[in-house]
């Protein structure tokens, strides 16, 4: 059998796609996050092949989460976040950037809700009055600055639960928010619950009662808080 030897440029190009995968920066620092809880049927996909995560899966800018019928998954921030995802559930982190040291105009966090409904406790990324904490819809972004929201998208093809319709809603448990879509915004204060139709065809507005799914929102923050306080070792953050 003969043996080849690798020339010397075969094995620069060779050095050349090693450094590159290492040296990376996307490699380097994309970890932003990690699957801090779950309980149903969730799954991982995009930036890694599609699997079920377990605890303290790390999450990469570009990877989507999604959570069945029944189930709901707590994600960890690099900033100190807290997301929660609720049953029937689909985002996508589009950009995140954060370092301890950078100015707080520098640091960013993107993502995209397809589908259902999260809860976001901001980190140090929301603080303050920047923008750089968003979550986007189809139709509509919302800014969250120093906040505790509850962000709902319901998608055209899926049936509006009970007397909530189609499209964008925010409710603040604390901070503020800004709901805005291409005709307008609104900016959202504690207690209350804001609501962007799809396709853009009014300003977002402020709505008189809460839609009743935020009650069993309610319920399922009780069940995951439980569920958080009885499986995770005791001293995590």
């Amino acid at each position: 059998m003969q043996i080849k030897i690798p020339t010397p440029r075969l094995l620069a190009a060779l050095s050349c796609t090693v450094f590159f995968l290492c040296a990376s920066p996307s490699r380097v620092l994309a970890q932003v996050g990690v699957v801090r809880t779950i309980e149903g049927q969730v799954q991982v996909f995009s930036g890694k092949p599609e699997c079920a995560p377990r605890y303290g899966l790390d999450l990469d800018e570009g990877d989507a989460v999604r959570t069945g019928e029944k189930a709901w998954a707590l994600l960890s921030m690099m900033d100190g976040t807290k997301i929660t995802l609720r049953p029937n559930t689909e985002i996508r982190i589009d950009a995140y950037r954060y370092t301890d040291a950078g100015e707080s105009m520098q640091n960013q966090a993107r993502f995209t809700l397809i589908r259902g409904a999260m809860r976001v406790a901001s980190g140090r990324i929301g603080k303050g009055r920047n923008e750089g904490f968003v979550v986007n819809t189809p139709d509509t972004s919302m800014i969250l600055r120093g906040a505790d929201q509850d962000v709902a998208y319901i998608a055209p093809q899926f049936t509006p639960r009970g007397d909530a319709l189609v499209g964008t809603y925010s409710k603040s448990y604390a901070g503020e928010a800004v709901m805005k879509n291409a005709n307008g915004s609104v900016t959202i204060h504690d207690g209350q619950v804001a609501y962007a139709e799809p396709r853009a065809r009014k300003p977002p507005q402020v709505l008189v009662t809460d839609p009743y799914f935020y009650y069993w929102h309610s319920y399922i923050d009780r069940r995951a808080a439980a569920v958080v306080e009885r499986q995770e070792p005791s001293g995590l953050q």
